[in-house]
C-alpha cells in the first residue's frame, strides 16, 4: 500500500534501439528525518550513511550517529561527491573551490582553482581516486580528468558545443547531461556513446544503469552503454530528491528516506 502511495508506475517502450525492460521496486526500508531538517538529500554511500546539506552545512548520519561539516567562508556547497566514502569531495562553485573531507567530515585538503596555473573555472565536479577528479572547465567548455595533487590535466574531451546541465561519474567513466543528449566519456577523454533525451534535468549512476529525472518528475532508466532504455516511473507525493546506489533507489520527501530494491527484467 505504501509503495502505491509513493509511486504511480507507467511502463512503456521508448524510441531507442534494444530491448525494453520492466522496473520492479520493492520497499525494503525507511528512515524518519525531522521535517525540513535538511534542504538537499545527496545520497547513501557504500557503508549506508546518508548525506544531506542545508545552507553551508554538510551532514553525514546513519540515524543514530551524526557528523557535520560547515564552511561559512566558502558559502553553500554546489555538489557533494560521495563516490569514495573515505574521501568526500565538496565543490563550491561560487568560490571555485574544491574541499576534500575524510570519513569523519574533517577537512583534509582545499584547492582554490582560481590560484592554479592555468586557472580553471569549474561548473561540475565528481570525485574518483588517486588524487583525480572529473571536472568540467567552463573556460574550455570541456570535461577534464584532472590530477589535483600534481595540478595536471591527464586528459580532456574536445570542447562541447553546449554547456552541460549535469554530471555523474564513477572511477572510470563519466556521463554528461546536455539539454537533448546524455553522453558517456572514458578517462582518456574519448566519447563512447550518446543517446537522445527530452526534458531531463538530472542524472544519477548506479552499477548497471543511468537514471534520468525529467521535468515531469519521471525517472527514466538507461543501461550504462546508453543503448537500451527501460520503462519509467512517475514519482508522486511531493518528493524532493532521489539517489541511486548499489541497485537501490532512495527517495527523500522532507521527512523520510525510502529505500527500494531495484530489479530490471527483460520483456
Amino acid at each position: 500500500m505504501l509503495l502505491k502511495k509513493i509511486f504511480l508506475f507507467l511502463f512503456y517502450f521508448l524510441a531507442q534501439a534494444g530491448k525494453a525492460q520492466d522496473i520492479n521496486l520493492k520497499l525494503i526500508d525507511s528512515i524518519t528525518i525531522q521535517k525540513n531538517e535538511y534542504h538537499k538529500f545527496i545520497g547513501v554511500d557504500t557503508h549506508n550513511f546518508l548525506f544531506f546539506t542545508k545552507h553551508e552545512v554538510v551532514t553525514k548520519t546513519n540515524g543514530t550517529q551524526k557528523w557535520v561539516y560547515a564552511n561559512y567562508e566558502l558559502g553553500e556547497p554546489t555538489s557533494l561527491s560521495i563516490l569514495n566514502p573515505l574521501q568526500l569531495l565538496v565543490f563550491y562553485k561560487e568560490t571555485n573551490t574544491l574541499v576534500f573531507l575524510d570519513r569523519f567530515l574533517n577537512e583534509s585538503q582545499r584547492i582554490d582553482l582560481n590560484t592554479i596555473t592555468p586557472s580553471k573555472i569549474a561548473l561540475w565536479t565528481e570525485n574518483t581516486k588517486n588524487q583525480e577528479v572529473w571536472l568540467h572547465n567552463e573556460i574550455t567548455n570541456s570535461l577534464e580528468f584532472y590530477n589535483y595533487q600534481n595540478n595536471n590535466t591527464l586528459s580532456q574531451t574536445i570542447p562541447f558545443s553546449k554547456k552541460p546541465i549535469h554530471l555523474t561519474a564513477d572511477f572510470n567513466t563519466a556521463f554528461v547531461l546536455f539539454d537533448t543528449q546524455i553522453c558517456k566519456y572514458n578517462i582518456y577523454g574519448t566519447q563512447i556513446n550518446c543517446t537522445t533525451i527530452n526534458n531531463i534535468k538530472k542524472i544519477a549512476l548506479t552499477n548497471n544503469y543511468i537514471v534520468g529525472c525529467s521535468t515531469k518528475s519521471e525517472l527514466i532508466f538507461f543501461d550504462t552503454a546508453l543503448k537500451t532504455s527501460s520503462s519509467s516511473i512517475i514519482l508522486q507525493n511531493n518528493w524532493q530528491d532521489f539517489s541511486v546506489s548499489n541497485e537501490k533507489l532512495y527517495i527523500y520527501n522532507g521527512s523520510k528516506v525510502y529505500t527500494y530494491q531495484l530489479n530490471l527484467s527483460s520483456k
